[in-house]
């Protein structure tokens, strides 16, 4: 089969085409035919060489595509079935390949009203975002929220399961005018809801958030992007309010959360909670896994269901080591709406 493997860490450069023997299923897995694949920030952390790992290795985690195979005892999935995938855990390999075989729990039936590169944009973000805004939920309806990081993948769902959830008002970031142009265009966040933080420092993005919601702090707070923005986050939630992060630190980084005088979460008694996706799918063994299907088929009720909508794609040219590595170099770039996807011919 093609895949576009990655020959050393660093540069996009790296990137090249090589032929793979095609997988077989082992028992439990499927193996999936690509048809569209998402660039995610997990894929240029591992070019850049963050998280090793033994190279030549295929990138990808999100894809969606055709069921080519089926294992011996897999029942929830056929042959032909249009799926998409999280590429997270155990699987033979990447998603920027025409195959891949992985256990039929990260694998489930495409939502009907998606197309394959809609539906390769949701698995990862979806996910992600479930995890982040549903499954840990104490919101009470009406109460303010905070969301750092809006306008990306992970953003722009958790922004509509928010809602969903009947939180009001939904304040979120925006770096550029285009930014916010799509924050309020395709996800219905007025203006004075959006936060402009370019030049600010930490206490001036705090007063201007404040400032948002009558002067009030948040019931939660939503980190999709880092940094300042984390600690923005921990500085404006509420008594007994709720902080999720999805983005790691590097060493150093300084947030006390457990001194007294200097935590800021203990005068509000305000929790800390870090959340990652893989955590199940790397650390964990069959017996941990089921919870994704069970996430995915709430997904793609509520996709279905017309709660949370497409989430906007800037498409790339097919599935090549130029076409990736244009991806990776957008999306590092910051400031990219919504997913980039690649289609796989």
């Amino acid at each position: 089969m093609r895949a576009i493997a990655l020959n050393a860490f660093g540069s996009v450069d790296n990137f090249n085409e090589q032929d793979w023997s095609t997988p077989e299923p082992r028992t439990g897995e499927v193996r999936v035919r690509v048809r569209a694949v998402a660039v995610n920030p997990i894929d240029y952390k591992y070019r850049q060489g963050r998280f090793r790992g033994t190279l030549p290795m295929v990138l990808g985690f999100d894809a969606s595509g055709v069921v080519d195979a089926v294992g011996p005892n897999v029942t929830s999935l056929n042959v032909g079935d249009e799926v998409y995938s999280y590429l997270g855990g155990r699987q033979s390999n990447g998603a920027n390949a025409e195959f891949f075989c992985i256990p039929a729990a990260f694998v489930s039936v495409k939502p009907k009203n998606l197309d394959f590169v809609q539906a390769a944009a949701f698995p990862l973000a979806g996910l992600t975002a479930y995890q982040a805004v549903v499954k840990p939920s104490t919101l009470s309806a009406g109460r303010a929220v905070f969301v750092a990081g809006g306008a990306g993948g992970v953003g722009s769902i958790a922004i509509q399961l928010l809602r969903n959830l009947g939180a009001d008002p939904i304040l979120t970031t925006a770096g550029s005018d285009a930014s916010a142009a799509y924050l309020t265009d395709k996800l219905g966040i007025p203006r004075e809801h959006i936060l402009r933080y370019r030049g600010l420092n930490v206490d001036e993005l705090g007063s201007r958030t404040l400032e948002m919601n009558g002067g009030k702090r948040v019931a939660a707070a939503f980190d999709f992007w880092g940094g300042d923005m984390k600690r923005l986050c921990c500085n404006i939630v509420d008594f007994d309010g709720r902080i999720v992060s999805i983005v790691e630190e590097p060493a150093g980084f300084d947030l006390n959360v457990f001194n007294a005088s200097r935590s800021p979460l203990f005068a509000r008694s305000a929790s800390l909670h870090f959340e990652y996706v893989g955590a199940r799918a790397i650390f964990g063994g069959p017996d941990a896994w089921d919870v994704y299907g069970k996430q995915f088929a709430e997904l793609t009720k509520l996709i279905e269901a017309g709660v949370v909508k497409p989430i906007t794609c800037c498409v790339l040219n097919p599935l090549s080591p130029e076409s990736l590595g244009e991806g990776h170099t957008r999306l590092e770039s910051g400031h990219v709406q919504g997913k980039i996807v690649l289609p796989v011919e």
